[in-house]
């Protein structure tokens, strides 16, 4: 008897008093993560040769469970020691699998092969900027963890009167939420 007027009176202490709504747990429409990776950027035109292989961190605002806004920053080496810093915005699949679609913006700084052409007799200055779509077909998140191997790049960059072409390759990024 003693048990069950105590689980009563448990149970009436923490329902909310008559008139009164229960709070309610509401998710946040943003949730911030931080995420690693690690892969190879590219820039390559007739002026200039641009990139190698490395790794770094970002920061993305998943919007709604389905928009994306990101910045991440990389240290490359492989053609010298150069860094990648890109932003992007995008869209992501709700659920386990998440593939993503992204447009970013990426400028490359640092170490660099150039090459001098009858079109450009002298050294281009300056970083090496191109705006592309990544596509990230093997994305999951689960819970506060996201995972996606294998994401593709292709961009275009301004190098007058030519154009650029931007590569990027991403093995794995592995990201938690804050």
């Amino acid at each position: 008897m003693m048990t069950s007027t105590l689980l009563v009176l448990t149970a009436l202490a923490a329902s909310p008093a008559p008139g009164e709504e229960a709070p309610r747990d509401v998710p946040s429409r943003h949730q911030l993560s931080l995420f690693a990776r690690s892969g190879a950027t590219v820039y390559l035109s007739q002026v200039r040769t641009h990139g190698g292989v490395g790794g770094g961190f970002g920061l993305r605002d998943t919007v709604d469970g389905r928009w994306l806004l990101q910045a991440d920053a990389s240290a490359l080496t492989g053609l010298g020691t150069s860094f990648a810093v890109r932003l992007g915005a995008g869209v992501q699949r709700k659920g386990v699998w998440a593939p993503a679609a992204l447009v970013t913006l990426t400028g490359l700084l640092g170490d660099r092969m150039e090459f001098l052409t009858p079109e450009h007799p002298t050294f281009r200055g300056g970083p090496s900027l191109g705006l592309g779509l990544t596509l990230a077909p093997a994305r999951f998140t689960l819970g506060g963890a996201q995972v996606s191997l294998l994401e593709l790049g292709v961009g275009v960059g301004t190098d007058r009167p030519g154009l650029g072409l931007l590569y990027g390759l991403t093995v794995l990024e592995v990201g938690v939420a804050l």
